[in-house]
């Protein structure tokens, strides 16, 4: 998209703007949608007050945090072509750029450590492979792209500042038919890390478990990566869904969990986050409207039920995980111990999407 096209449309959203609440810092954001149909971006404090709300160009997914916390990069849910820089001090969309015309986005992305790039995970989707693309942080202009290692590369995420960590989620498609997955059949998931200092040269790589296992989502914190999975076998299958990266033998390992509990995640996770102090991790399955809570040693020691339970993101401040729901709530857990933590937050004019970002 050309540039004065590019800036008209972000100044179109931004001059939308709404709720703005002076005086009230962003703590928690993430992408929403309103029941007219409509795409925000939303910003909260701890309490719950509004921050600001700006439009979206359509449907997003996570809020990538630039490090130095002043704006967040808001990628299309799959299979979108569009990506919005949001300045998180006025609560303005500054610009908004569009994926190559054979290319999409898969919703997620990551700022470098220094902040200058970003980095999108996207589909060449005429060959069927997965790519990074770096851009310019501030023009969005994409400078080059590697190979993902796979194919549909989702959630990435830093392990250092050298290594880029890949969860390659082994679904082709194509936008054409945007929810049609063309190769169950022949799936290969992987986590893949690449080497930033040599160009993306391939670090390790690790096959999923199962070939049917798709690695979409995962959180790093201390050296320890753990990895959600979308399994898309056949239905009456039961399989593990959380793991664990265990870098001495280089191998995924699953959390344990009892059977009941791992049946009623019906296959799917959303969102995981890691609390590196503890060493426990929030696990979100909306499908079966659950929460789950987990020891990296003891596997899944405790759950609640949380109605289509999307984003987790962790309140360092609070020492809390909290989870936002497809209904507009927001329930806060104690990281040491999983349990619900003060009153639900309610925001209902809002729909949150599947992932929540804290600043």
């Amino acid at each position: 998209m050309p540039v004065s096209r590019r800036r008209a449309l972000a100044a179109a959203l931004g001059a939308g703007v709404a709720g703005c609440v002076g005086g009230v810092r962003p703590r928690l954001v993430s992408a929403a949608t309103d029941h007219d149909g409509r795409h925000w971006l939303a910003a909260m404090d701890d309490s719950g007050a509004t921050a600001f709300q700006v439009p979206l160009p359509g449907r997003g997914h996570e809020a990538v945090i630039a490090p130095n916390r002043t704006h967040a990069f808001v990628p299309a849910r799959r299979p979108g072509d569009w990506a919005a820089l949001v300045d998180l001090r006025d609560g303005r969309v500054v610009d908004v750029c569009h994926a190559a015309p054979d290319r999409h986005f898969y919703g997620h992305g990551v700022f470098s450590p220094d902040g200058r790039f970003i980095l999108t995970p996207e589909n060449d989707f005429e060959h069927g492979v997965g790519v990074i693309a770096r851009r310019d942080a501030r023009s969005l202009a994409i400078i080059d792209e590697v190979p993902s290692g796979g194919v549909g590369p989702h959630q990435v995420k830093w392990l250092d500042e050298n290594v880029l960590v890949v969860a390659n989620g082994g679904i082709r498609t194509h936008p054409g038919t945007p929810r049609r997955k063309l190769n169950l059949d022949a799936m290969q998931p992987n986590l893949t890390l690449l080497d930033a200092r040599t160009g993306g040269a391939i670090v390790e790589q690790v096959p999923a478990p199962d070939a049917q296992a798709s690695i979409r989502h995962l959180d790093i914190a201390g050296g320890r990566i753990v990895l959600a999975m979308q399994y898309e076998g056949p239905p009456t299958d039961d399989v593990p869904l959380v793991y664990v990266f265990d870098a001495a033998t280089a191998a995924l390992k699953p959390l344990p969990i009892t059977d009941d509990i791992q049946r009623r995640m019906r296959q799917y996770v959303a969102s995981i986050c890691i609390d590196p102090r503890t060493n426990r991790v929030l696990a979100t399955a909306p499908r079966g409207h659950l929460v789950t809570y987990w020891d990296l040693e003891e596997g899944c020691i405790g759950h609640h039920r949380v109605r289509d339970a999307g984003g987790v993101a962790l309140d360092h401040r609070n020492a809390q995980f909290v989870v936002s729901n497809g209904t507009g709530a927001l329930t806060r857990f104690d990281t040491a111990t999983g349990q619900p933590q003060g009153a639900v937050q309610r925001f209902r004019a809002l729909r949150w999407d599947n992932h929540l970002t804290a600043l």
